[in-house]
């Protein structure tokens, strides 16, 4: 699987649940300065650093933002807070179960979030490892065939580009 692959996967999950009404991918500080406004409640995750161990194992780190508008003072942020809470449970269950090509982290934190901009936002940020193993094989990385030329000096690629060498 793939970073592409892996973004695609994360989008149609959270897509796939019922309360969520808007799936970016980007941070929240990142969309909150786009001009359209979401639709709450929206989740939005990123994937901004990962590894690569033993074999052919990747490690992705994922980042998920469950946000909802809290109320004009953030009079609702005890239940705005604890419905974001229920949604991202509902996903990290989904990410856990089933017939995934990958697995996540046993241990998952989670972060409550209260911020104020037009309205007051609340919900959960979650931050947790997927690994998966993927196809790639640094065996057979591409590189390019040559081909010799007349002059010993030079190389020549399949597609006719001539390495001149000093």
């Amino acid at each position: 699987m793939t970073y592409k692959q892996l973004t695609t996967e994360i989008t149609n999950l959270l897509q796939s649940h019922a309360m969520i009404n808007t799936v970016r991918f980007a941070t929240p500080v990142e969309w909150l300065n786009w001009d359209d406004q979401p639709v709450y409640p929206l989740a939005s995750f990123a994937i901004n650093s990962g590894g690569y161990n033993i074999g052919r194992e990747q490690l992705f780190n994922v980042q998920m933002w469950f946000l909802d508008k809290s109320g004009v003072e953030g009079e609702f942020e005890t239940e705005v807070t604890s419905d974001m809470h229920s949604i991202a449970a509902d996903i990290v269950s989904k990410l856990r179960n089933g017939y995934n090509p990958y697995t996540i982290d046993p241990q998952i934190s989670w972060t409550g979030i209260t911020e104020k901009f037009e309205d007051y936002l609340s919900g959960v940020q979650l931050t947790f490892n997927i690994s998966l193993v993927s196809d790639f094989d640094a065996c057979s990385i591409p590189e390019p065939t040559y081909l010799t030329t007349e002059f010993e000096d030079n190389l020549l690629t399949e597609d006719n580009i001539n390495i001149i060498y000093e």
